[in-house]
C-alpha cells in the first residue's frame, strides 16, 4: 500500500466516523431510533459501495438494488423489487428480459444527485402499459437519443441512473421479472483499478451516505411536525424530485401512539392499478416485512362492503383483519401509495384506546 493511498484510506475512515454525527446530533431520538440510526448508516454504506464501486462502470452497466430486504432508502416499497443501473446520458443502452408475473413495471431515467442536493429528478418514464411485450412476456426497451425502436425512452445528456420498479401483490410467491442491460456499440476495453479511481469512488460513497441520510432526516422531521397521525397529500412535486414515480400519489405521514392505543386508518379506495400502505421507522426504512405484518396492498387487504378499507395499526398483533404492527415502537413514518389512480382520497386517521377495540370485537 502506497503512502498516498494510506492517507486516502485514513481520510475515508475519519469522514465515515464524522458522518455518525447525523445520528448523535439529534436530540429527540428514542433509544430505538438512535440504535437503528447507526444501523441505517451501515446499510447506506453497503448500498453506496455497491453503487459506486462494484457497479460503477457505465460502459459495461449492471443492475444492483438501492433498496432491498436488509438495506433501505426513503420509504422503500415492501411490494417492490428495485433495480438500479449507472448509465451515461451520452450513450445508448438496451434493456431486455421477461416480465414474469409482475403487476406494475416501470423504467425511469434519472439524474441522481443524492450526494449533492438530495434530489433525483425524473428525465423520462415508461411503464408496462405503454410498452409492446411478446405473448410469452419477452420485452426490449432502448434508451438513447433519436433511436427508432418499438419501445423507446429518450435519454438526456445529464442522465446517470436507470431505476426499474417491479411491483407485486404477493412478491414472495410470484414469478419475478428478469431484467438485463447492455450498452449499444463496441464494448470498452477493461481497465485496471487505480488509486485515484478508488479514492474517487470512496469519496462518492461517503457523499451519498451523508446526503441521503440528511435528506430523509429532513423529511421525517417535517412529517413529525406537520403530518403527525395524518396521511395528507403533501407536495407531490417535491416527492417526485427525490426519485418518485410520476404515476404514484405518495401520502406520507408520521405515527406516534403508546402501547395502550392503536391507530385506525379509514380510506376510500380509488380506481387504480395498485395501492398499498406501509409502516416505517424514524429513518424512513420500511419495517421488517420478511417476518412481520407491516404492510397491506390491494390484494392482501380485506375490504369493507362499500369498497373502503379500515387498517388497524398496533404495537403488537391483535389477531384481527388488516392489523399491522409497529414491532413495539411508539413512533415512526408511514406511507400510502395510489398507483395510476383516477383520484386521491385522503384517509381519516385517528388514535383510539385498545380497550375500545376490545369492546368492538368482543
Amino acid at each position: 500500500m502506497t503512502q498516498t493511498f494510506k492517507q486516502n484510506w485514513n481520510e475515508f475512515c475519519d469522514e465515515l466516523k464524522s458522518i455518525g454525527d447525523i445520528v448523535s446530533s439529534q436530540d429527540d431520538l428514542t433509544n430505538t431510533d438512535e440504535v437503528e440510526g447507526y444501523r441505517y448508516l451501515t446499510r447506506l454504506l453497503r448500498l453506496s459501495l455497491e453503487m459506486n464501486i462494484e457497479h460503477s462502470n457505465k460502459h459495461n452497466p449492471s443492475f444492483y438494488s438501492l433498496s432491498h430486504e436488509t438495506a433501505k432508502i426513503g420509504a422503500d416499497n415492501p411490494d417492490n423489487i428495485y433495480l438500479n443501473a449507472n448509465i451515461d446520458g451520452s450513450s445508448s443502452y438496451e434493456v431486455f428480459g421477461n416480465i414474469g408475473e409482475v403487476e406494475y413495471l416501470s423504467f425511469g431515467v434519472k439524474e441522481n444527485r443524492y450526494s449533492i442536493d438530495g434530489t433525483m429528478n425524473s428525465l423520462g418514464e415508461i411503464d408496462l402499459s405503454e410498452m409492446t411485450v411478446s405473448d410469452d412476456g419477452d420485452f426490449k426497451l432502448v434508451l438513447g437519443q433519436e433511436i427508432s425502436a418499438n419501445n423507446y425512452l429518450h435519454m438526456p445528456s445529464q442522465a446517470n441512473m436507470l431505476i426499474v420498479r417491479q411491483t407485486y401483490s404477493r412478491r414472495v410467491t410470484q414469478k419475478h421479472a428478469v431484467v438485463n442491460i447492455t450498452k449499444i456499440g463496441n464494448p470498452a476495453d477493461p481497465q485496471l483499478l487505480t488509486n485515484d479511481e478508488l479514492n474517487k469512488h470512496l469519496k462518492q460513497s461517503l457523499a451519498f451516505v451523508k446526503g441521503t441520510a440528511q435528506t430523509f432526516l429532513g423529511w421525517v422531521h417535517d412529517f413529525k411536525k406537520n403530518h403527525k397521525n395524518q396521511l395528507p397529500l403533501g407536495d407531490q412535486a417535491f416527492f417526485q424530485a427525490a426519485g418518485g414515480d410520476p404515476k404514484i400519489f405518495y401520502l406520507h405521514g408520521y405515527f406516534e401512539f403508546n402501547s395502550s392505543e392503536y391507530l385506525e386508518i379509514k380510506t376510500d379506495i380509488p380506481s387504480c392499478e395498485f395501492w398499498n400502505f406501509q409502516l416505517e421507522n424514524f429513518w424512513m426504512e420500511s419495517l421488517d416485512y420478511r417476518h412481520n405484518p407491516i404492510h397491506l396492498n390491494s390484494a392482501t387487504a380485506k375490504m369493507n362492503p362499500d369498497n373502503s378499507a379500515t387498517i388497524i395499526v398496533s404495537h403488537k398483533n391483535l389477531g384481527i383483519e388488516n392489523n399491522l404492527i409497529t414491532e413495539g415502537r411508539d413512533n415512526g413514518a408511514m406511507l400510502l401509495r395510489w398507483i395510476g389512480a383516477d383520484s386521491c382520497p385522503i384517509p381519516e386517521v385517528s388514535i383510539k384506546k385498545l380497550t375500545d377495540l376490545e369492546v368492538e370485537h368482543a
